[in-house]
């Protein structure tokens, strides 16, 4: 029998990868190695699969490479996210996993194996990087909600709703179009505020959405910031809504009352057709316009504009200090208008309650409202409006106050402050909670969205969220911007030294509070040592003020404080100049001091306070009396609600923590009225702690700013570290 030829031996060529679908859209990926012409399973036992015998009879064997295909297939095992078989060459890749394959598998098997693929699989595999586009259908509306559908494109392509809004609020940063394509989306940020906007919404069973009105007009602004997106409605109202809702007042003018129209200016007349638009279509709203713009003439003149004969009282809510301000503006502007004042004891208020039907409008203080809450709910009827003045009031949403006010009933509801939120945004939250309840979401979902990325992490995308959101429902003008005629304030910050004696105490006082405060934080913690921190800080801006308001024993004059030697110095000059002072402290001790000097020195003098009585006659003897040019004020008593424009020099004894508060003060003075220039003096005790209150105030004044006025900027809160350095 002759020799058999030796088997010819072929060396491995390439490894081929085939990809194919397989049941449910999962992928089947296969390993073959080419030896010549044989096709061998990657990792196959030798057998029969490695070697072959061709046409002549010659025998072809694999000279079997088993390092590189134990390479290939250790590679392949560790390639997430393929899945190994029970075959060692063959691998399962599920059906939701086509993205990560595509972005971070395919590639690599590409460059280092050749692949081969059935027809229209790579075609499927292909991630395309495209915008995707909203089409919104508004089908109908109804009294505080819309209907509307929502249908999604790209390059033509449909995607389904589910699909994409899975996609969205669970990160994944793809999407499968109806024909099975991926698209990464590019316009990631739209998407996710359309998202969360549609979230919020209630999908019904046939895939389309309902959403509360006051969504709306945040739903137009999202789709104008995503190119090609439409918004499509068959609602005639609901298009006569946008419109109105982006002019901020109704299609139809609100025509002032005849009496009011040379009184009014243009930008009042507006705010009072914003008033009108809001009470339109059930909305709240925070008339925020800057300090002297006149919010209460402007409510005043919607009053007279829209009251009508039947309709039930108006209601406003305001400190106690406002409510003659309140009355005699409505009979100067409204004599007509039937007023009663809610006043007296407990008896005398029942009994005045028992008759708002004869009157048109009714006005109430805070406490006077907790306290008379059951008479208003046995009334049985909602008040036509209920309109809350200095709003921050119920800035804190677990207060008594807070909570009496909202259950107050009333068809519409309107917030008036110059300052919308103090110490953070979180006060917005409970002003709208009153206005329009559900607006911000609940509070542990206003905390998440918007709080705690604001304030912890100085998110700007979180501040335009909130501010895409209240924007509608805010009017906030400013008097630099309207009032072209307003004379010009001058803010001057003047430095005074520690007198030596204040220097002792200070330091002393400094070295003991510091020590108190560093225990109460090791034992408590710094959330639970609020106390002793307040008190300490409190302390040393008393000495700042005068040492005597914290030791009685030192005497009480001038030589001992070196800012009240200054403040005597400037009032003893605008009197020579015939100017007239405002003079606020927010200790009520230092005014007193204060008083004690102005009576030695000559200089008639009056006093508001949180324990005058009688307001009126203070501000009459201020204003009329040409022998009283200085107005002593408490920054709380007589920081808001009073027109004080004889006045031209204001002066600020001590710096606040907030500026706002600083602002509405100094605003008495520089308002509607004023013709002269306003000169505010801001005095501030020279290396002492009051100069780093004033850096916590610039973090206020930005906060205000970067969410009323739209600016950007950083937005840190108080800290441990910013108390430490208050007290080094």
């Amino acid at each position: 029998m002759p020799p058999q030829p030796k088997p010819r031996l072929h060396a491995l060529d390439t490894i081929r990868i085939r990809i194919s679908f397989a049941d449910g859209g999962a992928l089947r990926v296969e390993a073959i190695v080419d030896y010549g012409p044989l096709k061998v399973p990657l990792m196959s036992l030798a057998g029969a699969k490695d070697s072959m015998t061709d046409k002549e009879g010659r025998v072809h064997e694999a000279d079997r490479d088993w390092d590189v295909e134990g390479e290939a297939r250790i590679f392949l095992a560790h390639a997430y996210p393929l899945i190994p078989t029970d075959e060692s060459h063959s691998f399962r890749v599920p059906a939701d996993e086509l993205y990560a394959f595509s972005k971070d598998v395919l590639s690599e098997l590409e460059y280092q194996y050749t692949v081969e693929a059935d027809s229209g699989v790579l075609e499927k595999l292909a991630v395309r990087r495209l915008s995707i586009s909203p089409e919104i259908g508004i089908s109908s509306s109804r009294t505080g909600w819309f209907d509307f559908s929502v249908a999604w494109h790209c390059k033509e392509v449909d995607i389904d709703t589910k699909e994409l809004l899975d996609a969205v609020s669970s990160g994944r940063p793809f999407v499968r179009t109806n024909d099975g394509a991926l698209v990464e989306y590019e316009n990631t940020e739209e998407l996710e505020r359309l998202a969360e906007f549609l979230n919020r919404a209630e999908q019904k069973d046939d895939g389309s959405f309902s959403g509360r009105l006051f969504d709306a007009p945040e739903m137009q602004i999202l789709l104008e910031r995503i190119q090609s997106s439409r918004m499509e409605t068959t609602d005639a109202a609901f298009r006569q809504f946008l419109t109105e809702a982006q002019a901020g007042k109704p299609i139809e003018p609100i025509e002032p009352p005849k009496h009011l129209e040379s009184i009014l200016r243009s930008y009042q007349v507006d705010g009072m057709s914003w008033i009108a638009f809001l009470r339109k279509y059930g909305f709240g709203g925070i008339l925020a316009d800057d300090m002297g713009l006149g919010k209460t003439l402007q409510v005043l003149a919607f009053f007279a504009a829209t009251r009508k004969a039947g309709d039930t009282p108006d209601l406003v809510v305001c400190p106690k200090t406002l409510t003659l301000t309140w009355a005699e503006e409505t009979s100067k502007y409204l004599p007509g208008l039937r007023v009663l004042v809610i006043e007296g004891t407990a008896e005398d208020r029942e009994k005045q309650i028992r008759s708002i039907n004869d009157y048109d409008l009714v006005i109430t203080t805070y406490p006077s409202l907790q306290r008379d809450l059951p008479h208003y709910l046995d009334w049985g009827k909602s008040f036509r409006s209920c309109i809350i003045d200095e709003a921050q009031y119920i800035k804190n949403s677990a207060t008594a106050t807070a909570k009496s006010v909202k259950l107050i009933p009333a068809d519409f509801r309107l917030a008036l402050t110059g300052t919308p939120l103090e110490n953070g945004v979180h006060e917005l939250w409970s002003i709208y909670d009153f206005l329009m309840p559900g607006f911000l979401g609940t509070t542990s979902d206003f905390r998440k969205r918007y709080e705690r990325p604001i304030k912890d992490r100085q998110d700007q995308g979180a501040l335009d969220r909130l501010r895409t959101r209240i924007r509608p429902f805010m009017l906030r003008r400013t008097k630099a911007a309207l009032l072209k005629d307003l004379p010009p304030k001058i803010e001057q910050t003047m430095h005074a030294p520690l007198t030596p004696e204040q220097l002792v105490v200070y330091t002393r006082t400094l070295e003991q509070v510091r020590e108190n405060v560093m225990k109460a934080v090791a034992e408590k913690g710094f959330a639970q040592s609020r106390i002793e921190i307040l008190t300490a800080l409190m302390k040393l801006r008393r000495i700042c003020d005068h040492p005597a308001l914290v030791d009685p024993r030192l005497p009480r004059t001038e030589d001992l404080s070196g800012k009240m030697g200054l403040a005597l110095e400037l009032v003893r000059q605008a009197v020579e100049g015939g100017h007239k002072v405002l003079l606020f402290s927010q200790f009520t001790g230092m005014l007193d001091l204060l008083r004690t000097a102005l009576d030695e020195m000559g200089i008639g003098h009056a006093t508001i306070e949180g324990k005058t009585r009688d307001r009126e006659a203070e501000i009459k003897k201020f204003s009329k009396d040409p022998n009283t040019p200085i107005f002593l004020l408490s920054l709380r008593a007589g920081g808001t609600g009073l027109t004080l424009v004889e006045a031209d020099t204001v002066i600020l004894f001590d710096p606040w923590w907030n500026p706002m508060v600083e602002a509405q003060a100094m605003d008495r003075a520089h308002r509607i009225g004023q013709t002269k220039s306003v000169n505010v003096y801001k005095l501030v005790t020279k290396g002492s702690v009051e100069e780093k209150v004033m850096e916590l105030q610039v973090r206020k004044k930005q906060l205000f700013d970067a969410l009323i006025q739209e600016s950007e900027t950083d937005l840190s809160a108080l800290t441990w570290e910013d108390v430490q350095g208050l007290l080094s």
